[in-house]
């Protein structure tokens, strides 16, 4: 069993049982499937089902049937494909039972009903939306995609149905620069930050190394110098003046393995303690003890780097060195460190520079994706006022070519005089399918974003747009309706009737004209439609710049 899901687009979350044969999709009721909007056709097409196959095939819709994004005429759906019809986007599910023992009779069922070929559960009658039929002895499919094997193909299918869909929405409710531009500030963010952090751990690193190898030369050259004095025990004659009064360091000192200090000599006798510098000095101590020669250093808190170096004494009578004592040397590094002040400026210049660069691939991205549309519409304008052929595909972009051509398809398809036979000279009358012959006109009105309106050879409402509507105030009610009744001005009744008259007295079928919507002035391109002897009436309104 089958499901169509809305997943977007108005009443999204309402779906529809599917049955086996042809489930016709439009906005007349005696549609299977019913879908209200202005941009989906009477029929606009038909889902057939047989057994396990399901194929969609377009009933000469106007604004065309997509399925995954690409344009089809006939296609052959797999679930998880979604299908978009006008203003809606639904996506093929199967629901099938679960593996095991098929429902008992006596098991609760949810009441069906069906309507104008609908299936809806008996729950869902009386208002609401409509919802996933929710038996518990059935069950739809989490992840009706399935990812590829390769490794590539992983990557493509996750960056394409996992990230891009967010991205995908956002253009849905964000406007395309703007979205463009924040794209463009992440970029500049995560460049500037990526770039110049990775640079300042390692200067900072560089730094705690200098540090580091500073305190131990210190370190060494205490216990160099002073290990005479030590050995002979003249300690009284150990000055550290000149080394403590030194700019970076924070201390220096002589203990022995008991952290009792030796020199300086304001602080003889004292404990070394408190003090991360007083803990390392402590394992370090513990270490010589057991038999360690060399001393080793540590960086605390990022800006102290202290080192510990044994004062080794050779004892005549063992023949063997021991460590009565070692220096504890601390340097304070940083005033090398950059200040607040300077790595903001750093990292200032670095969104500058990233900012500009980022700006200007903004303005270039931006002129390539709205050149192409430009000329599109300027074509168009001139296609509909007989002045080019076709539109033309110059930009070397693969993904619009398909539009290309589909929109010259289109203007192949508007009437011609001459062209396809006219019956005025037989004087027989000719069943006119207005939706057909109103296609063209409607699908390039709508890309170039002008407002349309279509009648028959009795100034009838076959067609209007969304465009039109906003112009002029007649809505989707107008269609079957007359001119006369429809209108809200008998100025645009007047104006209908004129260029009728124009439209047939004229060899070219065609007509122009200015006309006056809520202050706003609109050129008016009137067209012949259908057959010249029912010869019907298409009206493109564009605003005057």
């Amino acid at each position: 069993m089958h499901r169509l899901v809305i997943v977007a687009g108005p009443n999204r979350g309402s779906s529809f049982a599917l049955v086996d044969g042809d489930n016709s999709i439009g906005r007349q009721i005696d549609n299977h499937i019913v879908l209200t909007s202005v941009k989906v056709s009477k029929r606009h097409c038909t889902v057939s089902v047989n057994h396990e196959d399901v194929i969609l095939t377009d009933a000469g819709s106007t604004n065309g049937v997509f399925v995954n994004g690409a344009l089809v005429k006939k296609h052959i759906l797999r679930p998880g494909d979604r299908v978009s019809v006008g203003d809606f986007v639904l996506e093929l599910i199967r629901v099938s039972y679960m593996t095991g023992a098929a429902p008992s009779q006596n098991a609760q069922q949810m009441p069906m009903i069906q309507s104008h070929g609908q299936v809806y559960p008996m729950s869902q009658i009386g208002g609401g939306a409509l919802t996933e039929n929710t038996n518990p002895g059935l069950e739809v499919p989490k992840n009706a995609l399935e990812a590829p094997d390769d490794p590539v193909g992983k990557i493509q299918f996750a960056f394409e149905n996992r990230f891009m869909p967010i991205f995908y929405g956002m253009l849905l409710k964000t406007e395309f620069r703007s979205l463009v531009g924040a794209l463009m500030v992440g970029v500049v963010t995560l460049s500037v930050v990526g770039s110049i952090m990775p640079m300042q751990d390692l200067a900072m690193k560089s730094i705690q190394r200098e540090g580091l190898i500073r305190a131990k030369v210190v370190a060494r050259e205490i216990a160099d110098r002073f290990l005479p004095a030590l050995a002979n025990h003249a300690e009284s004659q150990i000055d550290l003046s000149l080394i403590e009064n030194e700019e970076s360091i924070k201390m220096a000192a002589i203990t022995n393995t008991s952290l009792q200090i030796i020199a300086p000599q304001s602080r003889i006798n004292q404990l070394l303690a408190g003090g991360k510098e007083a803990i390392f000095a402590n394992y370090m101590a513990k270490e010589f003890k057991e038999g360690r020669e060399r001393g080793s250093g540590l960086i605390i808190g990022d800006t102290v780097a202290v080192y510990v170096e044994p004062i080794k004494v050779t004892d005549p009578r063992q023949v063997k060195t021991t460590v009565p004592a070692m220096v504890v040397v601390a340097v304070d590094f940083s005033n090398n460190l950059m200040a607040t002040g300077e790595m903001g400026v750093t990292y200032g210049v670095g969104f500058v520079i990233a900012g500009i660069a980022a700006f200007l691939a903004y303005l270039i991205i931006l002129r390539l994706s709205f050149k192409p549309y430009e000329v599109l519409n300027d074509d168009l304008d001139q296609v509909l006022r007989g002045e080019l052929p076709r539109v033309t595909h110059e930009f070397k972009i693969e993904e619009t070519a398909a539009l290309w051509n589909n929109i010259n398809a289109a203007i192949q398809r508007i009437p011609r005089l001459g062209v396809g036979g006219d019956s005025a000279s037989t004087g027989e009358t000719i069943n006119v399918d207005w939706d057909m012959e109103l296609a063209a006109v409607r699908a390039l009105s709508e890309a170039s974003g002008f407002g349309m309106i279509g009648f028959d050879q009795n100034l009838t409402v076959q067609a209007l747009n969304p465009q039109f509507e906003e112009i002029s105030g007649m809505g989707i009610n107008a269609i079957g309706q007359t001119v006369n009744q429809a209108a809200r001005d008998q100025a645009f009744v007047a104006l209908v009737n004129d260029l009728m008259e124009r439209v047939l007295g004229s060899p070219s079928r065609s007509a122009l004209d200015v006309f006056e919507f809520s202050g706003l002035n609109y050129q008016v391109v009137a067209t012949g439609v259908g057959p010249a002897s029912q010869s019907g009436l298409s009206l493109v309104f564009k605003k005057k710049e």
